[in-house]
């Protein structure tokens, strides 16, 4: 994910969608006491044919693979075609239905932004930071025409919210990074880490931003975080992107381990931003 290569490299690169995922991650007052910190991630991609070339893929070859078609594989269940108009009738609805909400009544609460350090730049150029712990970064992904791709009613039901809301035609747009989310606080998080077995020094979220906490009725708090939103001040030499594959990878995988009892992040939507990105196929 961190080599973006041009069309003058066609039998080298792996051309599809990028891709940006939200992440809700539960922050527990007993954590230090507990080994596993459980997370929530929701995730959002962009949609494209996978080819082994830049060229224009021959429709007939089985390397073509469009979204719609991974669509219908991934979705049980259609959307409703719904008119912009008809927005503020169904927000109203979902206050009333059953305690769940809409997008715009979350309880928001961002405890990581109030209690710790921030880095005094807002900008995404890749460089150190230092005695910070985030950086406030707003989502940069191109988006054109996002479509949602797969969703999950039961994690919306960790946050209260309404399924009805995956109905909405905005839906797509702001969890593609697109149009801001009410009461979220766009942040990417500095932190430090091994890699290949010595200590890289600053890491941090080079392709994550974090739309804040949510808190649910049960007093649960859970991170939200967009992943493949673009470019933040720790993508280093990488655009900040993320491709459908991976996503479907990460999304069932990330399931699969849930209902096994092992505490992971979780998915709460894919969607598809319409635009293309190059991959080494070897990497």
């Amino acid at each position: 994910m961190r080599f973006h290569f041009s069309p003058k490299t066609p039998l080298f690169s792996l051309s599809s969608s990028s891709i940006t995922s939200l992440c809700l991650r539960p922050f527990l007052p007993s954590a230090p006491k507990s080994p596993f910190y459980p997370s929530l991630a929701c995730h959002v991609s962009t949609g494209g044919n996978l080819r082994m070339d830049s060229t224009s893929p021959d429709p007939s070859s089985s390397s073509s693979v469009s979204v719609d078609s991974v669509a219908d594989g991934l979705k049980n269940q259609s959307l409703r075609e719904h008119d912009i108009s008809n927005n503020n009738n169904m927000n109203n609805e979902n206050k009333k239905n059953n305690g769940k909400l809409s997008l715009e009544d979350l309880n928001w609460d961002h405890s990581f932004v109030r209690e710790l350090p921030g880095d005094p730049r807002s900008d995404s150029i890749p460089r150190q930071v230092f005695h910070a712990c985030y950086t406030k970064v707003l989502p940069s992904a191109e988006v054109e025409n996002p479509k949602l791709v797969a969703w999950s009613d039961s994690v919306a039901d960790l946050l209260d919210l309404d399924p009805k809301e995956f109905e909405r035609p905005d839906f797509p747009l702001k969890f593609s990074g697109a149009s801001p989310l009410a009461g979220a606080v766009p942040y990417a998080q500095c932190y430090g880490g091994h890699q290949f077995g010595t200590w890289a020094g600053q890491l941090g979220d080079g392709r994550a931003i974090t739309l804040g906490e949510i808190m649910n009725s049960k007093l649960e708090r859970w991170e939200l975080q967009l992943k493949g939103a673009g470019k933040t001040p720790y993508s280093r030499f990488a655009d900040g992107l993320a491709v459908l594959r991976s996503s479907i990878r990460e999304y069932l995988c990330s399931e699969a381990m849930h209902f096994l009892g092992i505490p992971t992040t979780r998915a709460l939507c894919l969607v598809t931003t319409g635009k293309f990105v190059t991959r080494d196929m070897f990497y």
